[in-house]
């Protein structure tokens, strides 16, 4: 296996941890940003960093209420990193083979950015297919910097609540039936998503 596929494994990564606890706040910080940044959210998948805050919760490594503020820490700044790229570096970022391959994902972010505006970055960040690229199809936009912080700090906020209540459910429920439970909340939110994204269209 080699490092990159190490980073990609949850187990890795885990039995690392377990070896070296005192890194433990620095690996869900740079998972979390990692996942949330432009093209890296989309190599570092959303399980990753989840099923790293489900091992450091249940082996006492870290406390719950110490994993949501540090994940929520970086994924603000991946947020802002990826709204910032896109500000000033937009165009030359979009001429990436990266972004022509996924011309699809590129319509439903930008349609939905132009849309709702700041509000968009809520939808993305309970939308892991496109959760990476919102805040960088934001920055494409006229939207101010201080409104997109805002929002993005609400919309991470929000995130981290929904991730102390998953870790709570992988406590009670178990893993799968968590990730069972979550899916389906996420599908139901993509539905209602699309349902406003088409009637907003219509009008």
């Amino acid at each position: 296996m080699n490092l990159f596929e190490s980073i990609l494994n949850p187990e890795s990564i885990q039995n690392f941890l377990l070896n070296n606890p005192e890194y433990a706040w620095l690996a869900v910080f740079i998972l979390a940003f990692l996942e949330s940044m432009v093209i890296t959210g989309s190599i570092f998948p959303s399980i990753v960093l989840f099923s790293i805050c489900v091992y450091l919760f249940d082996q006492q490594i870290l406390g719950l209420y110490l994993i949501a503020p540090i994940a929520v820490s970086g994924a603000h700044l991946g947020d802002l990193g990826g709204f910032l790229v896109g500000k000033y570096s937009g165009n030359k970022v979009l001429s990436l083979t990266f972004f022509q391959k996924r011309t699809l994902l590129i319509d439903k972010a930008t349609s939905a950015a132009e849309r709702f505006g700041p509000l968009a970055v809520v939808i993305g960040r309970f939308t892991p297919a496109i959760r990476p690229i919102m805040p960088f199809f934001l920055g494409l936009t006229r939207l101010e910097l201080k409104r997109f912080y805002f929002a993005d700090l609400l919309a991470c906020l929000a995130w981290g609540i929904a991730l102390i209540l998953m870790l709570k459910g992988v406590q009670a429920l178990g893993f799968v039936n968590t990730i069972l439970i979550a899916s389906a909340g996420l599908l139901s939110f993509i539905f209602i998503s699309n349902k406003a994204t088409k009637k907003k269209t219509n009008n």
